[in-house]
């Protein structure tokens, strides 16, 4: 809950202009200056009490303490900023209120706010010419008052619970800049989701007013004798792309409307969606092959992430495709394969069902096996990176697993997707 400090010592600074007072706070905090402990000292004299309190301490802060000490306010004031400058921010200042011929504490505490207002802050006095208002009224926040001669173990506390306080606040400001941070997200997300699902609708209509157009025509005119087989021709093959157009418009209005919810579909619904969602497969060169092979019984149901998975699989097929297409402009001649196989797990696990995508294309070096499923990580120039993530993803979701698996570069790939049918409804 350290907000990335976990292990770092826990800096705590002590701004007095005597001498003796540095001592007694180093050897009650049991520190030798800059150096830092895994325990909190005490003044107790019984060593069975100190043992205990020891242990205590320590199980508080793992990361122990390190004292930075400094005689005047412009000294303190400089070692906050450095600390500040290492990323090893000052957590707790102990400022005595009156160190003569330099700024008083409470100018050098308010100096030492200005540049780092997330301090902790205790001022010490022995007098009474400054009080609890007046030091709070300029502080204003996460700041105590201690009149010497004050007792060891009050400071003691004070530190433990200040530490604490502090790393609780970075862990909360942590939480919170990720949940401002997914809003954000969110309201995108859904105002996307707004925008695209609108356009869809609209195209959707566009794509059956073209297909009934097409009806019309056919039924409604005359072609000429010598006319009719081109004229039949033209007009099958629009119709074909209009209804192929409906069906990659349903299955990005699904896709999109589903999100990451848990839905019920068939096998032969998610090659179905899988197909409409990549035109290109149906449109592939001659020196690039395309095979689905499934052994399952097509009614058989999933119960998933439903977008989860077609996004995955939809990514491993780019994937492999992007690689085939690779090799093939650097080898003329070459002919690429990508082969998709959809079965139930080998033995006993008839709960789980395996993808393979293997494709004989560029193939991966061994040393950027383990980099694939890494956000961010891509091979290629222009990539993103998000594709295999994506995959990662689904299979942390679902609690699968995944291989990726090449016998070195131009020797093709396999990725291996090993999930359960059905996972619980979210």
């Amino acid at each position: 809950m350290n907000g990335g400090m976990v292990n770092m010592p826990h800096k705590i600074l002590v701004v007095d202009d005597d001498v003796r007072q540095i001592e007694a706070y180093k050897s009650l905090f049991k520190l030798d200056d800059n150096q830092p402990v895994n325990t909190l000292g005490s003044f107790f004299s019984d060593t069975e009490h100190q043992e205990e309190n020891d242990t205590h301490s320590s199980a508080l802060l793992l990361g122990g303490l390190q004292l930075v000490t400094a005689l005047q306010g412009e000294e303190a004031i400089e070692k906050v900023s450095a600390s500040l400058a290492e990323e090893k921010p000052i957590k707790v200042a102990f400022i005595d209120v009156r160190m003569p011929p330099g700024m008083n504490g409470l100018d050098a505490a308010k100096k030492i706010r200005e540049i780092d207002p997330r301090v902790y802050i205790v001022m010490v006095t022995a007098y009474s010419d400054f009080d609890l208002f007046e030091i709070t009224q300029s502080l204003q926040e996460n700041v105590l008052f201690v009149r010497k001669p004050f007792q060891s173990e009050e400071i003691e506390q004070m530190a433990l619970n200040f530490v604490r306080a502090w790393d609780k606040d970075r862990y909360i400001e942590q939480i919170t800049q990720t949940l401002g941070h997914k809003v954000k997200q969110n309201l995108f997300e859904a105002s996307m989701y707004e925008v695209s699902n609108s356009l869809l609708a609209i195209l959707a209509d566009n794509v059956n007013a073209q297909a009934g157009l097409i009806s019309y025509l056919n039924k409604e005119f005359d072609v000429l004798p010598e006319q009719r087989s081109a004229y039949k021709q033209i007009t099958q093959t629009i119709f074909g792309e209009a209804q192929l157009l409906s069906q990659m418009v349903s299955s990005l209005q699904r896709l999109s409307m589903s999100s990451d919810k848990v839905m019920v579909f068939s096998v032969k619904d998610l090659v179905n969606y899988i197909l409409s969602l990549m035109p290109e497969l149906n449109a592939l060169p001659e020196h690039i092959e395309f095979e689905i092979e499934c052994h399952l019984d097509q009614e058989v149901s999933f119960q998933l992430p439903y977008s989860c998975l077609i996004l995955a699989i939809s990514s491993v097929i780019r994937n492999a495709l992007d690689s085939v297409f690779a090799k093939a402009l650097k080898r003329p001649g070459f002919k690429g394969k990508v082969r998709l196989v959809i079965e139930k797990a080998n033995h006993s696990e008839s709960k789980f069902v395996t993808i393979r995508l293997s494709d004989n294309g560029l193939g991966v070096n061994e040393p950027d096996l383990k980099k694939v499923f890494k956000e961010g990580y891509s091979s290629k120039k222009e990539g993103s990176g998000v594709g295999l993530t994506l995959v990662q993803q689904f299979i942390d979701r679902v609690s699968g697993d995944v291989l990726f698996d090449s016998a070195g570069r131009d020797q093709g790939a396999e990725v291996v997707l090993h999930f359960p049918f059905r996972v619980d409804m979210a």
